[in-house]
C-alpha cells in the first residue's frame, strides 16, 4: 500500500506542487516520502513499507539512474521475476519488489505487464528517451485516475491529489453525479469531478513524442470462448499457489474474518501456511438482526485455531465517522458498508497489522450477491431482460428522482439507463448470466467494490491482500460453465462445493448476509436527527430539500421504505458539502 502522483509533460509544474499531491494522500505511505524532477516529469510516492523496509524508498530508479519508477501495490512473483533478471545479467541494489519494474521495463517494454501477478498502480520514466508508461493490474485492485493538466498529464492513486495542484479547477462533473442516483457509485471512467479519470483496469498509457496515449488493454476478463471445468483440487492448488506468493511480507498481519463463505475458504486455506505464531482474525459484531454472521466466524476459528477478536458497531459510531468515510471515498455513494470497512481497518491498525487477507473477489465474477440470486431464480433466457436488470439495481426510480430533484440537476440522472445498456454492449452476444458477470466485473468491482478495501484501508495504512483475486484465480473462476457459477437458484456454486469439503452443508448453502449496516432502522430512530440534518446541508440547488425531509419522515412513519434513496442522498449531500462547501 503506497500513493503515487506526478505530472508529465505539463508547464512550470515544480517539486513544491507535486510535493502538495503528496501531502494529500501520506496516510498510504506513513513510512517516507519522496519528490523527483526528472525532465519533463515530477514524480511523487509515499511509501508503506512492506517489503525490505530499509532499502525501498521512492521515486526508485535502475542502478545506472535511466529509468525512474513510482509504484503502489505488490508484484507479488517479484523473486521470480529477480531471478530472471538477474540471470540477464541485471544488477539489484534491495530486495523489494518496486526495482524489479525498473529493470523489467528496460527488458521488454509495455510487454513486462503479462508477467506481473499482483495489484498495482505505477509510472515508469526513461528520462533519457523522455518515455514512459502508466499502468494499472488486470482487476482494478488499485487505484489510478489521471487528469489533463496546463498542456501535460497529472496522475495519482487519489483525486484529491490531483484536486490539490494549484492550477486545476474543482468542479462537479453534473452528468456523473447523476448517475449515482441509478447505480449507487458513479461507473468508471468517469468521476464525480470533471476532467478526473479512472485508468480503466488492465489498460496502460505510453507516453512518447510530449503527449500520453490514450489507454491501451493488455488484459480483459476471459468471459468469451469455450468454458474450462475445474475440479475442486484445480481450485485448491491455484488458492495456495496465490497464498504462498501473497505470503511474503516483513510486517505483521492477520485476516478479516466475516464468517461468510468467501473468507471462510481463505482462512483454511491460509492458516497452514500462517508463518507466524497464530493467525488473528477480526470480525463484525452487528446486534441487529440479519446483518451480522459473527456466529459463523466465531466457528471457523475455533475449528482453524484463529485468534479471533470481534468489533461492535453501533448507531452511534456513524456520526462520528462519516465525514472522514466521505474524504477517502472521494466520491459518493450509497454504499454503508465503506463504514464496516473503514472501522474494521481502524481496528487493525489499533492492533498494529499493516497487512490483512481478505475474501473479496468471487462474488462478481460467479454471480454471488443476493440480488442476482434472487433475479436469476424467476428469469429464463425467454423472458431475461436487461432493462428489468438495470431498474432491479437501480438505486432510485423515475418517480423518485422527479420529486427531489430540482429542474436543474434532473436532466444529469436520465440517461442512466442508456448508458448502462452502452456499458454491457460488447458483451451482447453473451448469455444473460454473463452480461450481468462482464457487468460487475468491469464497473461494479473497479468502481464500488474494489474502492472500499482500497480507500478504507489505505487511511488506516492497511494493505488488503485477496487470494481469489489472484487473476488466475479469478480466470478460472472466469471461463467455468454457468451451471458452475449459478445453479438451483445458487450463486458461486463450485465454490460453496469446495467449502463443503471443510464446513458442513447449513453452513455453506445459508442464504448469504451482505457486509452492511442497518441504516435504514437507524435512520429511524437513534440516527433520525442526524439524517435530518445532513439532507438540510446546502447541495448547490440540486435537491428539493422539503421533499426529503418529507421522504425521511415517510420512511421513520413505516409508509414507505424509502432506505437505498435515502442511503444515496446522505452519502451525495456529505460528499458535497466535504469537496465543494461553497455550493
Amino acid at each position: 500500500m503506497c500513493g503515487i502522483a506526478g505530472v508529465v509533460g505539463a508547464r512550470g509544474t515544480t517539486e513544491q506542487d507535486v510535493w502538495g499531491m503528496v501531502d494529500c494522500i501520506k496516510y498510504r505511505g506513513v513510512d517516507e516520502q519522496g519528490v523527483e524532477t526528472l525532465g519533463r516529469a515530477v514524480l511523487g510516492h509515499a511509501r508503506l513499507a512492506v517489503v525490505d523496509p530499509e532499502n525501498g524508498k521512492q521515486p526508485m530508479s535502475s542502478t545506472d539512474g535511466r529509468v525512474w519508477v513510482v509504484f503502489n501495490g505488490e508484484i507479488f512473483n517479484f523473486i521470480e521475476l529477480r531471478e530472471q533478471l538477474k540471470d540477464k545479467g541485471y544488477k539489484f541494489k534491495s530486495r523489494c519488489d518496486t526495482e524489479v519494474l525498473v529493470h523489467l521495463w528496460c527488458e521488454k517494454g509495455e510487454r513486462m505487464l503479462d508477467d506481473l501477478v499482483g495489484m498495482f498502480a505505477f509510472f515508469i520514466w526513461d528520462q533519457r528517451t523522455e518515455t514512459g508508461m502508466l499502468a494499472r493490474d488486470r482487476q482494478g485492485i488499485k487505484p489510478c485516475f489521471y487528469a489533463s493538466y496546463e498542456g501535460g498529464v497529472a496522475f495519482a492513486s487519489e483525486m484529491k491529489a490531483i484536486l490539490a495542484l494549484p492550477k486545476f479547477q474543482r468542479k462537479v462533473n453534473d452528468a456523473a453525479l447523476g448517475h449515482v442516483f441509478s447505480f449507487n457509485y458513479c461507473p468508471p471512467p468517469q468521476t464525480c469531478f470533471e476532467g478526473i479519470r479512472h485508468l480503466p483496469p488492465g489498460t496502460y498509457m505510453r507516453y512518447a513524442n510530449g503527449h500520453f496515449s490514450e489507454p491501451k488493454r493488455y488484459w480483459q476478463w476471459p468471459l468469451e470462448g469455450e468454458r474450462v471445468e475445474a475440479t475442486l483440487e484445480d481450485l485448491e492448488r491455484a488458492l495456495d499457489a496465490a497464498i504462498t506468493l501473497q505470503m511474503r511480507f516483513d510486517v505483521d498481519g492477520g485476516l478479516f474474518l466475516s464468517g461468510g463463505v468467501d473468507s471462510s475458504v481463505v482462512a483454511k486455506r491460509l492458516a497452514p501456511q500462517w508463518n507466524r505464531p497464530v493467525l488473528d482474525a477480526l470480525g463484525l459484531r452487528i446486534d441487529d438482526k440479519g446483518f451480522s454472521e459473527y456466529s459463523y466466524a466465531e466457528r471457523v476459528a475455533a475449528e482453524l485455531n484463529l485468534n479471533l477478536s470481534a468489533l461492535d458497531i453501533a448507531a452511534s459510531d456513524i456520526p462520528d465517522i462519516a465525514q472522514a468515510v466521505v474524504r477517502h471515498a472521494e466520491q459518493p455513494h450509497g454504499d454503508f458498508s465503506f463504514f464496516l470497512f473503514y472501522l474494521l481497518s481502524r481496528r487493525a491498525h489499533q492492533q498494529g497489522k499493516i497487512v490483512m487477507f481478505t475474501g473479496d473477489g468471487p462474488d462478481e465474477v460467479m454471480l454471488g450477491f443476493r440480488h442476482n440470486e434472487q433475479f436469476f431464480s424467476t428469469m429464463t433466457r425467454a423472458n431475461f431482460s436487461m432493462r428489468n436488470y438495470f431498474d432491479l439495481i437501480s438505486y432510485t426510480t423515475a418517480k423518485d428522482r422527479q420529486r427531489i430533484m430540482s429542474p436543474g440537476f434532473l436532466p444529469h440522472t436520465q440517461r442512466s439507463a442508456e448508458l448502462f445498456m452502452e456499458m454491457i454492449q460488447p458483451w451482447s452476444d453473451l448469455e444473460p448470466m454473463e452480461q450481468v458477470a462482464a457487468y460487475e466485473l468491469n464497473y461494479l468491482m473497479p468502481g464500488n467494490n474494489a474502492v472500499k478495501g482500497d480507500r478504507m484501508g489505505a487511511c488506516w495504512s492497511i494493505e488488503g491482500r485477496a487470494p481469489f483475486l489472484d487473476h488466475r484465480v479469478s480466470e478460472m473462476f472466469a471461463r467455468l460453465p454457468i451451471t458452475s457459477k449459478f445453479y438451483q437458484g445458487t450463486g458461486k456454486y463450485f465454490l460453496k462445493q469446495a467449502a463443503a469439503r471443510y464446513f458442513d452443508h447449513d453452513f455453506v448453502f445459508r442464504p448469504k448476509t451482505m457486509p452492511t449496516l442497518p441504516i435504514g432502522e437507524w435512520i429511524k430512530a437513534p440516527l433520525f436527527q442526524w439524517a435530518r440534518d445532513v439532507l438540510a446541508l446546502p447541495d448547490g440547488g440540486r435537491f428539493d430539500r422539503k421533499e426529503l425531509h418529507v421522504m425521511l419522515d415517510e420512511h421513520r412513519s413505516g409508509l414507505h421504505n424509502h432506505t437505498r434513496q435515502l442511503r444515496t442522498l446522505l452519502m451525495t449531500k456529505l460528499w458535497l458539502q466535504e469537496f465543494f462547501p461553497a455550493g
